[in-house]
């Protein structure tokens, strides 16, 4: 096991900067997230810690160790991508075992200490009654798990695991992702995980790194990142529905505060908020400009009015679950939704009241463009 250090990392593609400055320390025995879109540099920080690629600057340490000159093989990490690369004329058991017979491994083990060691491996990722069979006679599924049995089977100081059950159909994630964390929990060793599934990292990470064209958004626990997202981009990059971003104004009116929507709708801002709304607002066209964010959970919607605060807008569309129906409303720059812990019977056009929890309420920079797409 080993801590993960990294100090202003940065690496280029020609004008492309992939990895723009980044920093973070992965804890000795910690499951850290790297969380992103596509193009984030999730997969290219990860391949400099591995050694796959050298950055343009920055340093990397692995326990007190600064490896940046050490080839792959010297820094004693082992690696899980997205695709399986499993060898197609070895069974599973020799795929698995492959790692352990390697010439520059320390670690020497006797055929029954082996056997043991895959046979571990493979019952604990559900692939057991599997390792005499060829990859071809595998589903995609059962292969990913293959392949993620071989990166885990050695013990090495780190894991870095690049999407290694993005293959996998939703059934099978939500089992493989508690095999990982069951596995993270008994090995005990530091795990550097990439993934694009916000459900994957809340789930499995003691920490997130949160990435965006190259930088660092966020770091933090699941619940950090969920409650407290620190921009806008964070905030809608985690959840289903996604959180609701408001474009405004701060008005004073009476010795009170409203955040005003165009004409669409206006409400008075609590005191306990106000402070951080004025900090974040800023000045746009002789006008006091705020991005508000609040989760469709806590936006209160019913056919009465809520409080002093609540105000109308008419039903643009409902969608109903199980046991709970998401309500939308169309505003001129996007859409406001609501989540009711309940169905409704509400029509198109149907005028209902809302209210925003404002102990939930977010205030943002704006760094998204919203759209209605």
């Amino acid at each position: 096991m080993a801590e993960v250090k990294v100090e202003n990392l940065t690496k280029s593609y020609g004008r492309l900067v992939a990895v723009n400055d980044v920093s973070f320390s992965c804890k000795d025995g910690e499951f850290f997230t790297f969380l992103g879109p596509s193009g984030a540099g999730k997969t290219t920080t990860l391949e400099l810690i591995a050694g796959i690629k050298k950055p343009d600057s920055g340093k990397i340490y692995i326990g007190d160790e600064l490896v940046n000159e050490l080839p792959p093989q010297e820094r004693d990490v082992a690696m899980a991508f997205e695709n399986y690369s499993l060898y197609p004329h070895f069974s599973v058991y020799e795929n698995i075992a492959f790692p352990l017979k390697a010439p520059t491994r320390k670690e020497k083990l006797s055929s029954k200490e082996e056997r043991k060691r895959v046979e571990e491996m493979a019952n604990l990722l559900g692939i057991g009654e599997l390792l005499d069979r060829r990859p071809q006679h595998l589903s995609g599924g059962q292969r990913q798990r293959v392949s993620l049995a071989r990166a885990m089977v050695r013990r090495p100081r780190v894991y870095l695991l690049d999407e290694p059950i993005a293959h996998l159909d939703a059934k099978l994630k939500v089992a493989a992702r508690t095999t990982l964390k069951r596995l993270a929990t008994k090995l005990g060793t530091t795990i550097i995980y990439v993934t694009h599934d916000y459900k994957e990292a809340l789930a499995l990470s003691d920490r997130i790194l949160i990435l965006r064209a190259g930088l660092v958004e966020q770091i933090g626990t699941a619940e950090d990142v969920y409650l407290s997202p620190v921009t806008d981009f964070v905030a809608r990059l985690i959840g289903d529905p996604p959180i609701n971003l408001i474009d405004g104004e701060l008005v004073s009116v009476d010795d009170k505060f409203l955040f005003k929507v165009n004409d669409e709708f206006s409400f008075e801002i609590q005191k306990e908020i106000l402070e951080k709304a004025q900090r974040i607002a800023r000045q746009e066209n002789g006008k006091l400009k705020v991005r508000i964010g609040i989760r469709p959970v806590y936006v209160g919607v019913s056919e009465e009015k809520l409080s002093p605060n609540s105000f109308q807008l008419p039903v643009y569309a409902v969608e109903h679950e199980a046991d709970s129906s998401i309500v939308t409303f169309e505003l001129k720059d996007t859409f406001l939704i609501a989540k009711k812990n309940k169905k409704v019977n509400w029509g198109i056009s149907d005028k209902v009241y809302l209210d925003f929890d404002q102990t939930h309420i977010h205030f943002f920079k704006k760094t998204l463009e919203l759209s209605k797409r």
